[in-house]
């Protein structure tokens, strides 16, 4: 049976398909806010880290953004030092805004690289980050490198059974296209972190927003809908948030 020797389709070739790579390399960040409120998501990672991290210890966010939940880890938890790693000049200038107490450092959260002395947390963190990177097996293991020997990773993801994404898979919108290389369920997502190495220890899933957050504040009983029909129906939540314990911590 002969080979064909170019291949009959690529992921180029499918309609309205672009690398998320691209987007990067050109500067162009979709869906990314940079004046985006503390939102529901960011509240609960910032309160897991507050609750494991000892006293005076160390927490970064890898892929801290604008700041959202290291500002609000900062009010939590005002022992504890911060440190904030993204790869965007105008997402470290706006969390320094947000978090003067944290220190910011510009890299690569992919594959990072931390000055000499920086390379033992309590905690790390990543929400919303690890969907935009080619590599997310590989990014966890070495996030894990700069732990502690109790440490944790604190991470958060989109789950791909949220309304919002299931609307645009209805309307033929790849979700690629926002930048993301990866989106899982529930299940998926809890497989593939053991796969890589780690423990789940816990879950926690945030609620999906359906107004905007002027709108809520306006209208309190909106937060109240949202979060009875997160009880009802969990599987639509926002996002995925774990608590990981790299299993080499067990030998």
């Amino acid at each position: 049976m002969s080979t064909p020797t170019e291949p009959i389709s690529t992921v180029a070739d499918v309609d309205g398909w672009s690398d998320p790579q691209d987007q990067f390399e050109s500067g162009e960040r979709k869906h990314l806010e940079y004046d985006e409120p503390v939102l529901s998501y960011h509240t609960i990672v910032a309160e897991t880290a507050a609750k494991l991290a000892p006293q005076n210890g160390v927490v970064a966010d890898f892929g801290c953004g604008p700041g959202q939940i290291l500002s609000r880890l900062a009010e939590l938890r005002p022992d504890l030092k911060l440190v904030g790693i993204d790869g965007d000049d105008e997402c470290l200038r706006r969390a320094g805004l947000r978090c003067s107490t944290a220190e910011f450092i510009n890299g690569n959260i992919e594959s990072p690289t931390l000055p000499e002395g920086q390379s033992r947390f309590d905690v790390v963190l990543s929400s919303h980050s690890l969907e935009h990177l080619t590599t997310p097996v590989d990014s966890l293991r070495r996030w894990s490198q700069f732990l502690s020997d109790d440490g944790r990773l604190v991470v958060a993801v989109p789950n791909s059974l949220q309304p919002i994404l299931l609307g645009r898979a209805l309307v033929r919108r790849p979700k690629i296209n926002d930048g993301h290389y990866y989106i899982w369920d529930w299940a998926t997502f809890a497989n593939f972190c053991t796969l890589a190495g780690f423990n789940v220890e816990s879950v926690t899933r945030d609620y999906v927003p359906l107004a905007p957050v002027r709108v809520r504040r306006r209208i309190p009983i909106i937060g109240k809908v949202e979060k009875a029909l997160l009880n009802v129906i969990p599987q639509f939540s926002n996002s995925h948030i774990v608590v990981l314990e790299p299993k080499f911590n067990e030998e």
